[in-house]
């Protein structure tokens, strides 16, 4: 009887914590999260490399959570693989997106 109640605790316990977001959902939030210094800074005067960054600096806490998700849910090789992949189309990538938001805004102010 107290080992059931033990268990049972110890189950209530593990159900009360907050789950820990996985990998997916970790990297829709880093998405977000750089866009949203893209589309702020576009704004300025700052420079491209100044906007990454900033955008980068910004987004460190999430980038770690992420890493480590990916690590966690993937086998070494494949969690590897991924974090390099990411790694190297972060800058490109984001560079594209600041062209694509200023575009945009040409495009509506010319309308």
């Amino acid at each position: 009887m107290i080992a059931v109640s033990l268990i049972a605790a110890a189950l209530a316990a593990q159900s009360a914590e907050p789950a820990e977001p996985g990998a997916m959902v970790l990297a829709q939030a880093q998405d977000r999260c750089m866009a949203t210094y893209a589309v702020r800074l576009t704004k300025t005067s700052a420079t491209d490399e100044g906007i990454y960054a900033e955008a980068v600096s910004g987004c460190k806490d999430l980038n770690g959570q992420l890493i480590a998700a990916i690590a966690r849910e993937y086998s070494p090789a494949q969690a590897a693989e991924l974090t390099a992949a990411m790694e190297a189309q972060a800058k490109p990538n984001f560079l594209k997106l600041l062209q694509r938001i200023r575009a945009d805004r040409l495009q509506r102010a010319g309308n």
